[in-house]
């Protein structure tokens, strides 16, 4: 059974792989609920890729989100990476200059 609504979440050697399920990360309940699953995931992994692969659009709730979560996996000596974001997604971090703020990997 998953336990997470919004993400999955799969061990890859000893780094977490999160996969977000929402294509279009919009909905503000949702996103809600997106930053209380990332939040219990920052308190148990060092090493975290947020893989974006089935994201097409993010807004800048759910950005906000991940500012927050990038600092508590950080603050507990951890390290997180975006990988697999397309252009467009891509774009909105380098627009709000959060492509300084995270490691973003092509």
């Amino acid at each position: 059974m998953d336990q997470f609504e919004c993400v999955e979440l799969q061990e890859e050697g000893a780094e977490a792989v999160v996969k977000f399920k929402d294509r279009k990360m919009t909905d503000p309940a949702r996103i809600e609920k997106l930053g209380r699953e990332l939040s219990s995931i920052a308190d148990d992994q060092k090493r975290v890729n947020v893989d974006f692969d089935n994201v097409k659009f993010i807004s800048s709730a759910a950005i906000s989100k991940l500012v927050v979560f990038e600092k508590r996996v950080r603050a507990n000596g951890g390290k997180l990476r975006l990988t697999n974001l397309r252009p467009e997604v891509r774009d909105v971090f380098s627009l709000t200059q959060l492509d300084s703020v995270f490691n973003i990997e092509e």
